[in-house]
């Protein structure tokens, strides 16, 4: 495959990850999920396998957390591209992501910031953890009227006990987060490195050329607040009355 195709493909890839991962979902606020109290950031650091993730189909994916000031982490997420996958190319790819904790009496809510996000940083909290055998983080973002969630449950090794996995449900249960696109991260035919290795660390629309990044994201996370609600329709299915999902869609009404 040529390189510059190759590299359209990782682009693309990159951009169908920012979609995936997460559930949609009307309204800026998001829901309030209690941090883990007291939480040792020292002891969260190193490498973790991703086992459940919100509605992804990536595989391979691991998380390897490393301070670099005091309230400063990065977290560098590793994982094989479904997409690619299915086209037979051999790659790794990998994204690095600034983790701030604002309020360091409050170490377990922290803010994320993924290079390929079109709205800015997220919440990333730490609702749960025994250190050495699992952790899990609920995630969400906010763009104009809507926001994203993710809940995500790691695991030291490549596989958790159930007894933890129900535990972190409840706790989203007691939240009133629904888990249902909660899926199973496959470990099985994952390779240390490909042929192709890519590593993400600045913003993805800088691999695009003619396109300004602050113009995209103003568009998406800014312009759809200066709506006026009632004149905003929307597409699709709607609001999901089993969980609250967003399934539709948002355009603006044309004037009459």
């Amino acid at each position: 495959m040529a390189g510059n195709a190759l590299k359209m493909l990782v682009v693309v890839a990159g951009v169908v990850v920012v979609a995936g991962g997460h559930t949609l979902h009307l309204g800026r606020k998001c829901p309030e999920i209690m941090p883990f109290p007291n939480l040792s950031v020292n002891k969260v650091l190193g490498n973790w396998f991703v086992l459940h993730k919100f509605d992804t189909a990536n595989t391979c994916l691991k998380w390897n957390l490393t301070r670099v000031s005091g309230d400063t982490l990065l977290v560098t997420e590793t994982r094989q591209l479904s997409f690619l996958d299915s086209l037979g190319v051999d790659h790794t790819h990998a994204i690095t992501a600034r983790l701030d904790i604002p309020n360091p009496e409050v170490p377990g809510k922290m803010r994320i910031r993924w290079p390929t996000s079109l709205t800015g940083s997220a919440d990333f909290i730490v609702f749960d953890t025994d250190y050495e055998t699992y952790m899990a983080v609920f995630e969400c973002d906010r763009a104009g009227l809507l926001h994203r969630r993710s809940a995500t449950i790691l695991s030291r090794t490549r596989n958790i006990d159930k007894m933890f996995v129900e535990r972190v449900r409840r706790l989203l249960d007691t939240a009133g987060i629904s888990h249902s696109a909660l899926s199973t991260i496959s470990h099985d035919l994952c390779r240390e490195s490909g042929n192709h290795n890519w590593h993400v660390d600045g913003d993805l629309f800088g691999l695009l050329p003619g396109v300004d990044p602050a113009e995209v994201r103003r568009r998406v996370s800014e312009g759809v607040q200066e709506y006026d609600v009632t004149q905003l329709e929307i597409i699709g299915e709607g609001i999901s009355p089993e969980d609250g999902t967003f399934r539709g869609s948002l355009k603006k009404r044309p004037e009459v």
